[in-house]
C-alpha cells in the first residue's frame, strides 16, 4: 500500500463546510479586533446573501470561491417566501391566458352636465394612454410563437366567449320557441328535466336535436309517387321485395334501425333510377348491406347476403351494387331514423313496453305498404302511439305531453295516417313473412293481437277519433273540470 504524503493527501486539498466556516471566523475575528474591538450586529444584507469564502491552497495561492454553480446548497441563506400558488398558466409565466394580479379599471364615462365634459374627456385621454400602455407591454409578453394546436383552441374559446357575449338572446328565444305552445295551445310538463343528471340523454340539447330531426325528414323523403312513373316496376312487386327483406333483416338478427334505412334507401334510389325486374332482388340486398354497415356494431359479412340469394349474386356484385347506389344518393345516409321519434313519444307514455311493441309493429306497415310512401317518419310514429294505446286502452288516448312529445302532431293531423293503419289492419294478410315476425312470442303476437282488435273494433262500430277519448290536458278529469268551469 503506498504511502500517503503531502503530496497526494487529497485531504489536504478538499475543502469542507466546517473548514470554510472555521477560516471564516478567524479572519472575521482578526477584521473585527483590528477595526472595532466591539462586536457589531450582522446587516440584513449580509445574512440573506451568501459569503464569498476564501481558499488557501498548500502552495500559499489564495483564491475567492463564490460556488456559482451550485449556489446555495446548504439552504443557510434561503428567503422564506412561499410562491402564491403551485398551479403555472399554460405556457409558462408569459402565457397569454395568465391571470393577472392586478388589473387598473377603467372607469366608464357617464353622461353629466357640462361642467364636467373636461374632467370626463381629460381622464378618458389619460386612460386610452395607459391603455396602450398596457397593450404594449402584454404584446411584448406574448412569446412570438405559440403551439398551432394552442392557437386553434385559444381562438376558438375566444369565438365561442365573443359570440356568447354578442348574443345573449339566443338561448332564451330557443327556449321560448320551444315552450310556447305550453300556455297557448295544451298543456304539457317538462319530462326532460327528471334526465338532467344523465349525461347520455343530453337533456340540454334535446330540443335542438329534435328539431333538427323534424327539418332533415322532409329532405329525405322519396318520391312518394315513384312507383307510377316506374315502367315495369309494380306496387305488389315492392311489396313482395320488402317482404323478403324483413325476412333477411329478421334473419340476420339485425336492429330495426337497418330494416328502416334500408327501406329509405330503396326508396330514394328508385325514385331517380329506373330499376330492372330482374335487379330489384340486387338493389334490395345492396341496401340492407349498407344499412346494417350504418346502423350495426358488427355487420354481417358480405358473403352472408350473397348466399341469402340462393346464389343469384355473388358477393362481388353486392359490392359493386353499393358503390352504384351511393353514388347516385350521393353517399348521403343522414336519415332521421323512426326509432328516435317512436323512443320521444314513449317518454311520455311511461316507456310502456307493450306500448312500444305495439307501436313497432304498426310503424313497421307504414315501410311494407306502398300508400305510406312519402310520409314523415315522425307522423307516422304518432299514429302508430296514439293507435298502440287506443288497442290497449288506455286513457286518455292522447294528451298534451304525447301532443308535445310527438312534435306538435294533433289527432287532425294524424287522421289519414290512422286510418291507413287501420284499413290495413282489417284487410287480408298480404306480406306473410312480415305477419310472421310480430305473431311470435316475444313480439307479444302484436300482428294477431291488433288485427283481432280491428275486427272487433269495426264490428262494433265505435269511431277511431271519438273527442272523448283525448284531451289537450293531461288527464280527462281536468278537461271535464275545465267544461264545468266554462
Amino acid at each position: 500500500m503506498p504511502q500517503v504524503t503531502k503530496t497526494n493527501n487529497e485531504n489536504e486539498f478538499r475543502l469542507t463546510r466546517s473548514k470554510a466556516q472555521h477560516q471564516e471566523s478567524i479572519t472575521t475575528n482578526k477584521n473585527t479586533t483590528i477595526s472595532n474591538p466591539q462586536h457589531e450586529q450582522p446587516s440584513q444584507q449580509q445574512v440573506s446573501s451568501p459569503p464569498h469564502i476564501s481558499v488557501t491552497s498548500s502552495e500559499g495561492v489564495s483564491h475567492v470561491n463564490t460556488r456559482q454553480y451550485l449556489g446555495d446548497v446548504s439552504n443557510q441563506y434561503i428567503t422564506n417566501t412561499k410562491p402564491a400558488t403551485k398551479r403555472k398558466p399554460l405556457g409558462g409565466d408569459n402565457a397569454p391566458l395568465q391571470k393577472q394580479q392586478h388589473r387598473p379599471s377603467r372607469p366608464i364615462p357617464i353622461a353629466s352636465d357640462n361642467n364636467n365634459n373636461a374632467s370626463s374627456s381629460s381622464s378618458s385621454s389619460s386612460g386610452s394612454g395607459s391603455n396602450n400602455d398596457a397593450n404594449r407591454l402584454a404584446s411584448l409578453a406574448v412569446p412570438s410563437r405559440l403551439p398551432q394546436k394552442r392557437q386553434a383552441t385559444e381562438s376558438s374559446t375566444n369565438l365561442v366567449e365573443k359570440l356568447r357575449v354578442s348574443q345573449p338572446e339566443i338561448g332564451e328565444r330557443s327556449q321560448s320557441y320551444h315552450k310556447k305552445s305550453r300556455l297557448i295551445d295544451y298543456e304539457w310538463q317538462d319530462l326532460d328535466e327528471e334526465d338532467s343528471d344523465d349525461q347520455l340523454m343530453v337533456s340540454e340539447y334535446v330540443n335542438e336535436i329534435f328539431s333538427y330531426y323534424y327539418e332533415l325528414e322532409t329532405r329525405m323523403l322519396p318520391d312518394s309517387q315513384y312507383l307510377f312513373k316506374q315502367t315495369l316496376l309494380k306496387p305488389r312487386m315492392r311489396s313482395i321485395l320488402v317482404d323478403w327483406l324483413v325476412e333477411m333483416h329478421l334473419k340476420f338478427k339485425l336492429l330495426p334501425e337497418s330494416l328502416f334505412l334500408a327501406v329509405n334507401v330503396m326508396d330514394r334510389f328508385m325514385s331517380v333510377e329506373v330499376v330492372q325486374i330482374d335487379k330489384l332482388q340486387l338493389l334490395a340486398t345492396a341496401a340492407l348491406f349498407t344499412a346494417a354497415k350504418y346502423e350495426e356494431v358488427f355487420s354481417p359479412s358480405v358473403k352472408n347476403y350473397a348466399y341469402f340469394t340462393d346464389g343469384s349474386y355473388t358477393p362481388e356484385e353486392v359490392v359493386q351494387a353499393e358503390k352504384y347506389m351511393l353514388t347516385i344518393l350521393d353517399f348521403d345516409l343522414n336519415y332521421p331514423n323512426p326509432m328516435n321519434f317512436l323512443r320521444r313519444i314513449s317518454k311520455a307514455d311511461d316507456y310502456d313496453v307493450q306500448s312500444r311493441t305495439l307501436g313497432k309493429y304498426l310503424l313497421e306497415i307504414t315501410i311494407v305498404d306502398y300508400k305510406f310512401i312519402g310520409m314523415r317518419p315522425s307522423l307516422c310514429c304518432a299514429s302508430a302511439m296514439y293507435l298502440a294505446r287506443l288497442i290497449l286502452g288506455k286513457l286518455p288516448v292522447w294528451n298534451g305531453n304525447l301532443i308535445h312529445y310527438s312534435g306538435g302532431y294533433r289527432i287532425s293531423d294524424m287522421r289519414e295516417c290512422i286510418e291507413l293503419m287501420f284499413q290495413y289492419l282489417i284487410a287480408p294478410i298480404e306480406h306473410d313473412e312480415f305477419f310472421k315476425k310480430y305473431a311470435m312470442r316475444k313480439f307479444m303476437r302484436a300482428s294477431t293481437l291488433c288485427r283481432n282488435w280491428a275486427k272487433k273494433f269495426q264490428a262494433a262500430g265505435r269511431d277511431l277519433f271519438d273527442e272523448r277519448l283525448s284531451t289537450h290536458r293531461l288527464t280527462l278529469e281536468d278537461d271535464d273540470e275545465e267544461r264545468e268551469e266554462a
